[in-house]
């Protein structure tokens, strides 16, 4: 299979919108076309790219561009470059349907990628479905044809954790703590967590659940400290992360935390100087001190685009994950040739696969799986320091 190779970078703001405007052929049955009349492939940003989320929309948009402008710089997918037309949704689902029928049918797109917000992706998914046009949604919760995951599935996380546990707990049959935010993926996090344990040989002894935005967790991190576990085991917003780990070491508990929402969440535990801190990622941790293959390619891409190089940072608000599935996009539309319309495109994304060396391995879809990653990766982070411990195959 032929491989998109990416090279240099253009400029990209990430607090910017960016909209290019290029009429696009469209197919016989209403589906969205894929190209302009000047050869290019035409692609679509639907994110948050203001409000509370926007920090995860940005660094989406800061990814997707990254590839484009170097796949662009090295003379595009078989001479033909991507144009790429932004849309900001501001976290409202109504506002996410109308951007996606604007970019399905006046831009006439082939690909829309965003969705921070599960239920975002669910409200662009039918107008998708309609006009024929894949969707990279960063979180989704419902299964469709046309939806792929851009992001991690805390969901497919509970066998990795439990094995994460049992590592670094330090005895025999650990007894685990379990606590979830109460969004739809972190509930389902818990209940796979909880289903698995037993078989894991992991005890739960509490299991703890925190409304999103509450700003006081005291009454769940008593019940963590009286339960004296061996391994705490969370999925949590970064500050909530944070809160928990405070009032838990404040009691005097010193057992090791496990965070699965360590993708695109690093840079919350850059305050945070604990030994026995651990983060699950989908996608291998760039460092630019022993970076290799894909890994320097992304480098090379966001490079000047990024608010530091540092590792942390480097690896937030999942830049990373969106630029792995651009790269895969564009794999795709290089096997499905010129022109290649929104529905052509979905079929040859269920048969992709590419090899992502030092970001991931046989990173790609199938017709009955739209979600590419096969691993998690077990990182201990202290302050700057992120040393790996571990890999784990995905639920």
């Amino acid at each position: 299979m032929k491989s998109t190779r990416t090279r240099g970078i253009v400029s990209v703001v990430a607090t910017g919108v960016l909209a290019l405007v290029a009429s696009a052929c469209s197919g016989d049955d209403g589906a969205s076309g894929s190209s302009d009349g000047d050869g290019t492939y035409k692609w679509g940003i639907n994110a948050e790219l203001s409000g509370v989320t926007a920090y995860y929309g940005e660094g989406m948009q800061v990814g997707i561009q990254a590839y484009i402008d170097e796949v662009n710089a090295d003379g595009g997918i078989d001479g033909h470059k991507i144009e790429l037309v932004t849309l900001d949704n501001a976290a409202d689902a109504s506002r996410t349907a109308t951007n996606t029928t604007q970019l399905a049918t006046a831009e006439e797109v082939n690909a829309i990628f965003g969705f921070v917000l599960s239920a975002n992706c669910s409200a662009g998914t039918p107008v998708a479905e309609r006009y024929k046009v894949p969707l990279a949604c960063m979180s989704l919760a419902e299964k469709n044809d046309y939806a792929f995951s851009l992001g991690a599935d805390n969901t497919k996380a509970g066998s990795a954790i439990l094995a994460a546990a049992a590592k670094v707990a330090g005895v025999d049959a650990p007894r685990a703590a379990l606590v979830n935010i109460n969004t739809l993926t972190s509930v389902g996090f818990g209940d796979q967590v909880e289903e698995k344990a037993a078989d894991a040989g992991v005890e739960i002894v509490t299991r703890q659940e925190i409304d999103i935005a509450a700003s006081d967790s005291s009454a769940q991190v008593a019940k963590i400290v009286a339960a004296k576990p061996d391994v705490v085991m969370m999925s949590n917003t970064g500050p909530g992360f944070l809160s928990v780990l405070k009032g838990v070491r404040s009691a005097g508990i010193g057992a090791p935390f496990i965070w699965v929402d360590g993708t695109g969440n690093l840079p919350s535990l850059a305050e945070s100087t604990d030994k026995d801190v651990y983060a699950l990622t989908v996608n291998e941790v760039v460092d630019p001190a022993s970076a290799e293959g894909a890994a320097t390619e992304f480098l090379a891409a966001v490079d000047g685009t990024m608010p530091s190089d540092n590792v942390l940072e480097l690896n937030g608000a999942y830049t990373v994950p969106a630029y792995m599935t651009a790269r895969l996009f564009g794999a795709a539309l290089e096997e499905c040739g010129y022109p290649c319309s929104g529905e052509q495109l979905k079929e040859q994304l269920e048969k992709t696969t590419v090899e992502l060396p030092g970001l991931a391995d046989a990173f790609g879809y199938d017709g009955d799986d739209h979600y590419p990653y096969a691993q998690w990766h077990l990182y201990r982070v202290s302050g700057q320091s992120v040393d790996h411990v571990e890999s784990f195959e995905s639920d």
